[in-house]
């Protein structure tokens, strides 16, 4: 976007709405997600896999919105 044009309400509407469904996602994987690896090989590497989960996630959502904004 360059900077004459301004965004219009629906772009920052459906910002907000994707980084509120993505606060809900990375809540949801902490509370539930981390409990799957009990009992396996990965278990003392919860905290680093959850991390490389979000940052996936975060990193994922950045790139799929930044085509739209071209």
């Amino acid at each position: 976007m360059s900077e004459n044009e301004t965004a219009t309400p629906t772009r920052h509407v459906i910002g907000l709405v994707l980084a509120v469904l993505a606060i809900v996602v990375v809540v949801l994987i902490w509370n539930f997600g981390l409990h799957y690896l009990n009992g396996t090989i990965f278990e003392e590497l919860r905290y680093v896999i959850f991390a490389v989960v979000v940052i996936g996630l975060l990193s994922g959502l950045h790139n799929l919105l930044s085509r739209f904004d071209r």
